[in-house]
Order: structure tokens, then sequence, then C-alpha cells
């Protein structure tokens, strides 16, 4: 009886439908995109201003523009992975809100340190580690939903071990280049920011052989499907 009850009070903390959590998460990433874009106002200027004037204005918004630029980049590659695993998640519980919400509260934080990235990151190392921490963050908590709703049989039953390691391999470049450089920054700020350009050619390579891996665990899995409709075919025959 006691069982009984537990289960009936827990009655809401689970369901079928994760529309509410995709359109609530959409917009969060949607508003997070259009804050970024604040900081590129470009400053006042007299009326008499000359050419000079106006391309120094331009200039000095090239940081901000970087920013922008790097961060729209992330925050739009964390919405496509966000898209697509929702596309195989068909179930939720309360877990899977707390850790949704946790990669949306990265999401949202993510305008701060993108404000200061490019235009205090040589005097201090405080900025790039905390975007770099914030980055990571975003990833993470985006692979913890992943592997909770795996666990907790959150998916479409067409999501095979090979297919749920495919993509939670996808953005392990991102958030390993970007936890590795917090330390980095440490010391040398600007160079932490260089490092993360290797989440490009780094995740190239890393593609190549998480593929490999799936397409030959796959293959054994089809293999042994057909063996067994076959087998199953001469049986009725």
């Amino acid at each position: 009886m006691a069982e009984r009850v537990r289960r009936h009070a827990e009655l809401f903390r689970h369901g079928r439908s994760t529309e509410r959590t995709v359109f609530f998460s959409d917009a969060v990433f949607a508003i997070a995109m259009t804050l970024l874009v604040l900081d590129l106002k470009v400053p006042e200027l007299p009326d008499d201003a000359d050419s000079a004037a106006v391309t120094a204005a331009l200039v000095s918004k090239v940081p901000a523009l970087a920013g922008f630029m790097l961060s729209f980049v992330l925050v739009g590659t964390t919405w496509v992975n966000h898209h697509r695993r929702f596309e195989a998640i068909v179930r939720y519980d309360s877990k899977l809100q707390v850790i949704n919400l946790l990669a949306l509260f990265f999401v949202a934080f993510l305008p701060v340190p993108t404000s200061t990235l490019f235009e205090l990151a040589g005097n201090t190392p405080i900025p790039p580690m905390l975007y770099a921490a914030t980055i990571a963050g975003i990833f993470l908590s985006l692979n913890w939903l992943w592997r909770h709703a795996y666990r907790a049989g959150l998916m479409d039953p067409r999501v095979d071990e090979p297919l749920y390691r495919l993509a939670l391999g996808r953005t392990t470049a991102v958030w390993t280049v970007f936890l590795v450089s917090i330390p980095v920054a440490v010391f040398f700020p600007s160079l932490a920011m260089y490092l993360w350009t290797a989440t490009w050619p780094l995740g190239a390579v890393l593609r190549r052989v998480q593929w490999k891996r799936f397409a030959a665990a796959q293959t054994k899995i089809f293999q042994a499907q057909d063996a067994t409709e076959a087998a199953h075919r001469k049986m009725a025959g």
C-alpha cells in the first residue's frame, strides 16, 4: 500500500509529452541569442564626426563582434544538439527537467561573460575562465541530460547503444577543449582563447573515429537482426 501511495504522489512528476519542455527551452535559446547582440551598439558620434572618427568607433566594436560571433555559433550548436536529442527523448521525469534547467541556466548566463570576453581578457584571466566554464557547463549538462534519458528509459526504443554513444560523443571536443583552457587561462589568458580554435580540428578527428566505431557496432546489430529474421522465416516456411 505504501508503494501505491508513493506512486500516486509522483503521478505528475513524469509523463509522455515533452512539448512544453522543448517550447520553454527554445524560448530561452532565442532570448539568449538575442541578448548577445546588445553589445554591438555603435557609440554615439557627434553630427560633425569625420570618417576617421566613424572608423575608430567601428573598430572599437570588433572585440564585441568577435565575442558575439563565437557565442552565437556555440549557442546555435547547442540548440541543434538539444533539438535533435529531444526528437529521441519522448518521455520526461523530474530529474530530466532539472538537468534541462541547468543547461538552460548556462545558456541564459552566457551573454554575461561574452560582454567582457575580448575586451578585458588581456588584462585578467577571469573573463576567459568564466566564459570557458560556462561553455563547458552547457555541453556537459546536455550530455548529462542525454545519459539520464537513456538510462531512465525516456527515449524512443529505436535508440540503441551504438546510436546513444554516437550522439553522446558529438560534443566531446567542445567541452574538453574549454575545460582544458580554464587552467591555461590562469597564466596565459590570451593563449587560452587561441586554444579554443582546437575545437574544430579535434571535433573533426573525433567524429571520424566515433563514426567508425558506430558503423562497426551497428553493422553487427543489423546482421544479427537479419539472421534472426531469416531463421524465423525458415521456421515459418
